[in-house]
């Protein structure tokens, strides 16, 4: 702006001093739509540069990364007396992604196996018994193939988890003072998921395929044999059709993990 104004003023002062002949008058004409021109392209420049600064931050805002999954962990109190019963409450919510997790991570008590519980100094308290959860492996058949798998869970995005460990004095001998408790998970991600198919359905796929690998059965007869299982298992499929089934994640097909640490609870023990 301050250019533009130079320039103008120093247009006029020029027009001034020569003589007004024609040909000085048309060179006054020139510099003036030159400077005016020049002045109005820089006010159209600036204001665009203005509205797109504000609307990256108006998106990076709005756009702010979410957690993969977060921990919530809680008490109904926090004053206890050294025998009564220390519930802890968890709440886990997902993020904006469904995932494929292990069950044993999100629907047992196996979520709260690495229970971190500091004293008033931050030392941290050994506990008296190790809080364990099996997490068997299992064959599920897939295209006619054992495939190694966990049982898994289906978290769907934004949804929500709620466990409950009865009495964490179960785990920690816990003397008169103050404490603090936190929780962590690693959250093991998986890229996909079996569902094991009923056993009547399992048995008849099994012989299917032995009377398609029988060579001493005719043609005619195998090609009946091989309706008839087909059609049994689209009708125990249908029966079942509204059962829910466990799913099962192969042990090949996981993608990652993630480190989720809760908030930190403060309790007291009189």
């Amino acid at each position: 702006m301050l250019l533009c104004n130079t320039g103008w003023r120093a247009a006029i002062w020029a027009c001034k001093l020569r003589s007004t002949t024609p040909k000085f008058i048309s060179l006054c004409s020139f510099l003036l739509i030159v400077t005016l021109t020049g002045c109005l392209g820089n006010l159209q420049t600036t204001q665009p540069e203005a509205d797109t600064a504000a609307t990256a931050t108006e998106i990076t805002e709005t756009e702010a990364p979410r957690a993969l999954a977060e921990l919530q962990l809680s008490t109904p109190k926090t004053n206890y007396s050294a025998k009564e019963a220390i519930p802890l409450n968890l709440n886990i919510q997902n993020g904006k992604f469904d995932l494929l997790v292990s069950f044993f991570s999100v629907a047992t008590r196996g979520a709260f196996t690495q229970i971190t519980v500091k004293d008033v100094s931050g030392q941290i308290v050994k506990p008296k018994r190790v809080l364990t959860q099996e997490n068997p492996q299992k064959y599920v058949q897939r295209d006619g193939k054992s495939v190694r798998c966990i049982q898994g869970f289906e978290f769907k995005a934004d949804a929500t988890q709620e466990l409950t460990l009865k009495d964490i004095q179960k785990y920690y001998k816990l003397q008169p003072g103050t404490y603090t408790v936190t929780l962590a998970i690693e959250l093991e991600v998986y890229r996909e998921s079996i569902i094991e198919e009923h056993p009547e359905v399992l048995e008849l796929r099994r012989d299917l395929a032995r009377l398609q690998n029988d060579p001493n059965l005719q043609a005619a007869a195998k090609q009946d044999a091989l309706k008839y299982y087909q059609e049994q298992i689209k009708f125990i499929e249908e029966r079942h059709k509204d059962v829910v089934m466990d799913i099962y994640l192969p042990v090949k097909s996981r993608r990652g993990k993630a480190s989720l640490v809760s908030n930190e609870v403060t309790l007291t023990i009189e």
